[in-house]
Order: structure tokens, then sequence, then C-alpha cells
């Protein structure tokens, strides 16, 4: 038997490196169908024949991409790959810009079946690249590791140079910028045209629209740029336009009337009409000064990015301000869509029919950032499967793709960047629609999208003919004449970015603006309280909210619109995890759906969102509907990344990361920390399995640096002490606030004549009838005992209504918007018993002694950390909580303690009543509340040394949080050890 073995071995072939180099190039061939892969080549480096490749990629408008492989630990395949960088690959003339060093496993030497063996290898590489900023190395550290599908994904991702592609943008921004103040100068000579084209795009006459008019055109320009030449008859770019050409209106006019007879009236259709409306002088020079801009990225390579005008577009976007239409950035687009195509269950991705009969929806598709996302995403699995994208390309924008907005500008920019995936193949229809919003020359009124909460169907546009708002490619059709089929339950996928503002918001009344949700293109005060009736007809019995906004509005459209299975994608604001208006959507995701993930950014500033220039925080939501005969897990996981996605690359292993891993932490399983994603050697993001049932309080677990902190955060919060380092928790008699306390009253009833107030407000006075705290002032608030900063006087009239009120008042006040970075108290304490307004809502207790106890709780370590928890963490160190959720905060139960235990806390009140406390983001190197700690750990609760070092420890990782810290510098020479030792 032995010798049977030893023989078998020595008969097994012995694979050399060239073997598996062939192996995984026809691999790679049978995934990128539209690509050419080569290995072990001579003859194809410019000036280099003797140099081989191990495997070499091409495509056409694509950058090469090399690979440099060797069997473990191969210690050259990254001085190799790097050595490839910048030569040019002979047939095309390109120059590389990528390379990937890749380590085979050792075992492959043995393998029978190469391509068998290499099909289920991990496989183990990095990526270099040259972008203009030297050569970068991803991940910085370390080896990614990864299947051949997953090499063959990078491969797609990195022939496309991001950095390039920036340096596109930036150069057909400058040559929008430079037309659109051309376009200024028509406006001043003959305002009649401007007025003209802002009506075919449905806008002010504005120079915010004129510069979309220029994008508009550009787009046009790139496109006929990439489709001259596959069509007969079509002339190039510079022939029809260029600085030799007598009259460039005349012939781009004519260009794209040919061109429009064969398809593309997404594209062309209102860019023309823009053109025709131009003087000769007027179109030959903007025409002339894009065509330069249009060259030069063609020049760079990568005019066949399909995300490049939308980009570009996004920013020029109207009404920004009240549409709240911030643009998904490309990478965080990726990421939403790779995380949510992978829970599409049962798809055969290699067939194209059956691909053909999904339906994939975004119903505020702005300018198709995620449907070109979710687009590439089922595209890249086809082609991984063999399939052929040509033949996908008509069926994704025939039946499967719908896109719906209110802009028909955005529309056309959607209609564009999809069609440009295949921009060779044509399509008899798309089901992209421009819908009412607005008043009607009817007199009715329509909320766009959110019109199909209700319905299955909608017409588009109506009362408008202008080709800005045809849907149907061979334009004979108006809009009001189109009907959009869009069924309930009939998508299996629905992913969205959708606007935020609320409907509730009163700004810039003085304007005419009294509801931010409605008042984008002009719309009356009138239109808006409609338009906002119309709404709460629309979302009854929904998971919406007005305080929301509508972000909730298009979740319940979302959900709506599912078939069972089918998966939700949504970007919504931070708020959607915490906020107490929210509750009912966290609801219906956690009764309604499995298989649940909600990504956030443990950062602050630009880096915690994943759209560009909210300023605020965003989590992404993403989930498979159950079926009928399923019931709902009430689990979820919960992933913080310390960073928002900087790159498809970077995407790509995120997306890896959160759905490879099988064995996930619990929040309950005790302070150990989540389950890291890793990038390389670099963590790049921390998970939890969380429970969601509880969706009136929120879902603290996210946006978490250290999940630790949260762990012990959940186990405060179900009467469990349980440290980092401690083996076992300790139990702590917790309650929410309302069972032991009343909250008072939203500051408006007191104030508003809207909502009756009997209040008018006034100077503070030492001797107020009616004092009140309220607002914030930091550097006067950095002790316990705070002074009233208001009073209050009773309006003519409303005297037994004050007395009403003036019944609720305290001596503790909750912080309702704690800006942890710059203030110090969660809790204030008023000497005599004062009204609580905007930022200091009162909270009283049937036992006055319990006011001592909640003051000094709330303002320890253990308070803030249930504080933050509840509270909801949009901002980069400021935590909000309303009246509402603030009677569901967890806090020590006052009622279990003893009298001589309310006495102790009486005692250290009084200790602490004029000591100064630090802003609590230095709450782990402020002395004073290093002693509080010990005091209310110790001598009030009677734990012992080793519990109060474990809170002390516990301070410094809450205070190394971002969303505690907001990016401030932190100490030296501070922190856990420094308190610990120095406490008395």
């Amino acid at each position: 038997m032995r010798g049977e073995l030893v023989a078998h071995k020595a008969m097994t072939p012995h694979q050399r490196e060239p073997n598996v180099n062939n192996a995984l190039g026809i691999l790679l061939q049978g995934m990128l169908s539209s690509s050419q892969v080569r290995s072990e080549n001579t003859q194809v480096i410019t000036g280099h024949p003797g140099r081989t490749p191990d495997v070499l990629i091409t495509a056409p408008d694509r950058a090469p991409v090399v690979i440099e492989a060797e069997y473990l630990p191969a210690a050259n395949a990254e001085s190799e790959a790097k050595g490839r960088l910048g030569l040019e690959v002979a047939a095309s003339g390109r120059v590389i810009e990528a390379a990937i060093a890749l380590r085979y496993p050792k075992y492959l030497e043995d393998a029978d079946d190469l391509q068998v063996a290499l099909k289920d290898a991990l496989l183990s590489y990095c990526l270099f690249n040259d972008e203009g900023r030297g050569i970068q190395r991803f991940p910085q550290s370390g080896w990614l590791d990864g299947s051949v599908e997953d090499l063959a994904n990078m491969v797609r991702l990195v022939s496309v140079p991001q950095a390039s592609v920036d340096s596109a943008a930036r150069a057909l921004q400058t040559g929008i910028d430079a037309t659109a103040a051309m376009l200024e100068e028509e406006d001043k000579s003959r305002p009649g045209v401007t007025a003209q084209i802002a009506r075919i795009l449905g806008m002010a006459n504005v120079p915010q629209t004129r510069k979309m008019a220029c994008a508009i055109i550009a787009n046009a320009m790139v496109f006929h740029g990439r489709i001259a030449g596959m069509h007969e008859g079509i002339k190039q770019l510079h022939h029809v336009c260029g600085q030799e050409v007598a009259n460039p209106q005349e012939e781009i006019l004519k260009a794209w009337s040919d061109i429009l007879k064969i398809n593309y009236w997404p594209i062309f259709a209102v860019a023309r009409s823009i053109v025709g409306e131009l003087s000769p002088a007027a179109a030959a020079q903007i025409m002339r000064a894009l065509e330069v801009r249009v060259w030069e990225m063609s020049a760079k390579g990568i005019d066949n990015s399909h995300d490049l005008t939308g980009r570009v577009f996004q920013r020029l976007i109207a009404d920004r301000k009240y549409l709240a239409t911030f643009y998904t950035l490309p990478a965080s687009a990726a990421l939403l869509a790779r995380l949510a195509v992978a829970k599409m269950q049962r798809v055969d991705w290699s067939d194209a029919e059956a691909i053909g009969k999904l339906r994939v929806g975004d119903f505020a598709c702005g300018t198709g950032a995620l449907l070109s996302a979710v687009y590439e995403q089922i595209a890249s699995r086809h082609d991984g499967a063999g399939g052929d994208l040509d033949g996908l390309h008509r069926v994704m924008m025939e039946e499967v793709l719908y896109g719906c907005d209110v802009m028909p500008s955005a529309v056309h920019i959607t209609g564009s960047t999809l069609a440009g995936v295949q921009p060779n193949v044509g399509f008899s229809q798309s089901r992209l629609y421009v819908l009412p919003y607005g008043r009607s020359t009817k007199g009715t009124v329509s909320v766009g999208s959110l019109e199909l909460i209700r319905a299955s169907a909608a017409f588009t546009a109506f009362d408008m003919h202008e080709p800005a708002l045809r849907t149907g490619s061979d334009g004979d059709e108006s809009a009001a004449q189109v009907i959009a089929d869009i069924p309930h339950g009939g998508f299996d996928l629905v992913i969205m970015n959708p606007p935020f503002p609320s409907n509730t918001k009163h700004y810039d009344a003085a304007g005419g603006v009294l509801n931010a949700a409605f008042a984008a293109f002009n719309s009356s005060r009138d239109d808006q309280s409609a338009m906002a009736n119309r709404l709460n007809y629309l979302a009854k019995d929904t998971c919406y909210h007005g305080h929301a906004g509508e972000g909730s509005v298009f979740a319940a459209l979302a959900n709506n619109k599912l078939r069972p299975n089918g998966v939700i994608a949504l970007v919504l604001p931070f708020t959607a995890i915490n906020g107490a208006s929210w509750a009912k959507f966290r609801e219906l995701i956690a009764t309604q759906y499995n298989d649940i993930t909600i990504v956030s950014i443990a950062a602050n500033g630009g880096d915690m969102s994943f759209s560009s220039d909210t300023g605020m925080a965003e989590c992404l939501v993403i989930g498979r509907k159950i079926a009928l005969t399923e019931k709902p897990d009430f689990r979820a996981k919960f992933i913080s990344l310390l960073g928002r996605p900087r790159s498809f690359v970077h995407s790509l292993e995120l997306a890896k990361g959160a759905c490879r891993v099988d064995a996930i932490r619990r929040l309950e399983d005790g302070p150990y920390g989540g389950t890291h994603i890793y990038s390389g050697a670099e963590v790049v993001g921390e998970m939890l399995d969380v429970p969601v049932k509880n969706h009136q309080k929120g879902w603290g677990a996210a946006r978490i640096l250290d999940a630790s902190v949260a762990q012990v955060a959940y186990s405060l919060s179900v009467g469990e002490l349980w440290l980092p380092t401690q083996s076992n928790s300790q139990k702590l008699m917790i309650t929410p606030l309302n069972q032991v306390g009343r909250r008072g009253l939203d500051h408006q009833l007191l104030v508003s004549v809207a909502h009756k107030g009997p209040f008018s407000k006034m100077d503070a006075s030492d001797t107020a009838t009616y004092p009140a705290i309220w607002n914030h002032h930091a550097t006067e608030e950095t002790r316990m005992i705070c002074a009233p900063d208001l009073q209050l006087v009773v309006r003519p009239g409303m005297e037994e209504k004050a007395g009403e009120i003036w019944a609720t008042a305290s001596r503790t006040h909750l912080n309702s918007e704690f800006t942890f970075g710059s203030q110090a108290l969660a809790v204030a304490f008023t000497e005599r018993k004062s009204i609580g307004g905007r930022v200091w809502p009162n909270m009283g207790f049937d036992d006055e002694r319990y006011d001592y106890a909640f003051s000094i709780w709330c303002n320890g370590t253990l308070g803030l950390l249930s504080y933050w928890w509840h509270s909801s963490r949009q901002q980069s160190s400021k935590a909000g909580i309303t009246v509402n959720l603030a009677e569901l905060m967890p806090v020590l139960d006052f009622r279990t303690l003893s009298d001589k235990q309310l006495a102790i806390a009486e005692a250290i009140f009084e200790e602490f009543r004029d000591k100064e406390l630090k802003p609590a983001y230095l709450a782990d190197a402020d002395p004073n509340r290093a002693l509080l700690d010990q005091r209310v750990v110790c001598d009030l609760l009677g734990f012992d040394e080793e519990v109060y070092a474990g809170v002390r420890r516990l301070a410094a990782k809450w205070c190394a949080e971002p969303s505690v810290h907001g990016g401030k510098a932190r100490p030296k020479g501070g922190g856990v050890d420094h308190i610990v030792q120095a406490a008395p």
C-alpha cells in the first residue's frame, strides 16, 4: 500500500507556473467576454519584445491590466507587477496603469485539472497603479483573498482608472462652466432664447438652469463621440462642430436628427431642442468650446465611463436645497448595489432570459447612479457566468430597469448613463419616467413618484409636450400619453437614495417657503400646503412620519412595490436608526424583512455620509422581504465602516468582507468587540449581529468605532453592568426614564402662537415669576448648577393655561441637543424650579431626592454612555434626543435606592454642584469626572475599585468614538491610566 501511494505521487503532474498562468487566462477569458486575455505571450510590450507578462488583459477603450503571478511565497510577484506599470502595449499603444501581483497556493503544483483547482482556489493578490500620485498599493499592507471571479471583478474595475475619470470630469466641468458664461451673455442680449430653453427643461430661467442646459449639450456631445463610427452616416464630432466647421449649429442639428432616426432619444432629444433655440453665433461658440473638452476626455481614453457625466450633472441640479438631491457617490453606489444584488435569491446569472424577468426600480433615480451600479453588478455576474453583455443590454433597458424622478433633465441623464453602457446596442423603449410634481393647469396637485404609494400605474408628466418629457425612444409619444406601469409587488429590487426633507420644517417662511419638502420649482405657499395634504392622504397607514421626512415615505413606497423575497436597498439619514420619528420604519424593516444589513460610518465630516455634500451621517439599509410562509427573525447585521468607500476597488473589498463572514459576534455576547472586516492587513470595519425587535427605542449599534462600547451600552440598557476585561456582568437596576420621571412639554407648546402657547420670552431676571432655561451657553454650562437664561411672561387671557404649564416646572433639565465636543452636561440643575425650553426640556420626579440622583447619574460616564446609545448621532459630535424619545432612555432606577443611598446621592451632588466639568468628549481626561465616577460607582452603587477602573477604561473607549469627539484632538498624557491612578 505504501509503495502504491509513492508511485501515485510520482505520477502526479507537477504544474509549473506558466501552466497555471495559462489555465488562469482561460478562466478569466470566460469571465471577461468583452476583453482579450493573453497569457505567457511575447512581443506584446512596445520596445521590449522579450518581456512576457504572465497574464495581459486588454479591451477596446479600456486600460490594459497585467497580472504577475507566482507560487507562494511569491517573493518577486510585487516587484514584477510594479515593473509593468508605464509600459506600452504594442497592439493598442495604451499604457499599463494597473498591475496585479498574484500568489498561487502551493497545492496547485499537484493539481490534475488546473482549471477546476483554480476555480475552487483561494488566491491572494494586491493591486498596483499609478494615477499621477506615484505608485499606489492596494491594500496598503497585507494581501486580499479571493477567487478567480473576484480577480475578474477587480480587473473590470481597474481597467477604468478612477483618477483619470475624475480628471476628465473636471475637464468637462470646466467646459460646462465656460460655456455657461457664454449662455449668460446670450441671456443678456436675447432673454427670450434662454426663457425658452428654461421652458424646455421645465425650470426657472436662472443661471443654474443655463448651466444645466450646457451640461445636457456636453453630455450629448460625449455620447456622439462614442457612437460615431458605430452607425453608418454618423460623422465624427469634430466634423460637425470643430474649429474648421463653418456652421456648427446647422451641422450638429442635422447629425443629431440622423442619430434620433436610429435611436437614443433619451440622450439627444433635449440637447437638440436646446441647440436649436440658440443664435447661430452663440451655438458655434458653445459647441466649439465643448468639442475641445470632449476631445480631451477621449484622449484620456476613458470616455466610456458611463458615470462620468452623471457625476458632473448632479452638481448642477436645480432646487438642490429643497429637493435634497444629494448625489450618491459612485463608490457608495457600488457598495450598496453589490450588497443588494448579493441578496437576490435563485437567479441564474448565466441566463439572459431569466435576468430579463427581473424588475429593478429606483423611484427617486436622480442622475441614475444607483441604477447604473445595479446594472454593473448584474452585468458582471452575467459576464462572469459566460454571458453575452451585448445581448443583455437590450433587455436591461427595455424590461429590467425602472427609473422615476420629477426632474426631466435628471431622468435624461439616467437614460444617457444606462444607454451608454453598450452604446452600440439599440433598444425600442425604456422604463424611465418623469412623473408629475406640483399643480397642473387643471388645478390638481401631484407629488411625483409618491403618487405610486397607492397606485400601480401613473401618467407621466402632464400638460407639457416638450421633448424633455418624452419617454419613448422613437420620440413620437408625448408624456401626456404615456402610462408608467409600476405594479405593487412587482419588483425584485428597489434601490433608492430618496430626498430627505421634512414637510414639517418652516424655515424661509418670509420667502414663501412653509414646507421644505414641496418648495421646489417655485411652488406657491398654497401649492406647498396642497401637496403636503396630498402626501398625508397617500401615506396614511404607512411608515411615513412628517418629522422623519420624505425618506420614510419613499421607504413605504419601496416596500409596497417589492414582491416576497424582493430586496430593499436604501440610503437614508442616520436618524432612521435611532430617531423617534423613524420608529414605524424600523418596525417595517424588523417585521417584514430578514437578512437585514445596516451599514454606517464611524467617522466625521464628509466621511460619515455615502452621498456628496450632505454634511450629516447616513446609513445603508438592505434587507430581503420575507416570503409568505416565512417569519421574521428580528436580527440584523450591523456594519460600522471606518470610512466611506474610497474607490470601486475599496467597495468591492468592503462588500466581500460583509458578505463572507459566517460567525459574527452578537451584541449580547459581552464587551469583546465585533467581527472585523479586513482589506488586506487593515481593519476597515466591524460587524455585530444585533436584535432589532425593539424598534421604538431605536437601534444604537451603528456608527461605532469600537463594538465593545456598543456591547457595554446594550448590557447597561437591559440592567447589566458588563465592562471590558470583566468575565461576567453584574446586576444593575435600570429602567426607562418615563417609569421614574415625567418629561416636560415641547417648547413650541410654551411660546408658539400657532400652538397657542401662553408665554412670550423676555430677558432673564433674578426676580422672574416664570424663569426658564432655554438655550445653550456652553462656556457657562460647565457646572451642574445652571442659571435660567430667560423669563416667560404670560400672554393676556392665557393665565389658566400658563398655570397648567408651570405645574410641569422642575429643577432638572435634560439636554436635548448635546454636542459632546463642546458641552459638559447631559443634565442641568436649576436652584429654583424653571420651565425647560428648546434645548433643556423639564424632567420632573415625584420624589425631589431623585433630582440629585438623576443629575449625578447622567453626568457620569455610565449616564453619558446611556444618553449617547439612545440618541440620534447624525452630526459629528452632536446627539439629539426628542422629548418623546427621552421617555425611553435607560437610567438608574432611583426607586430601588434606599434612603441611605438617596442621601449619598444628594451628598455627592452637593460635593460636585460647583465643580468644573470639561466637555463630555474629554470625560476620560477630566479629574472631576473621574472623581464623580468613583463616587457614583463605589459610594452610591457599592461596587469595588476594579469596577471603577473598568468604568474609567470605558470612558476612554467612549471618548475615542468619532461621534463623541467629532474630530477634535485627543489630549496627551491623560486617558484611563492617568485618571485611575490620580483619582483618590
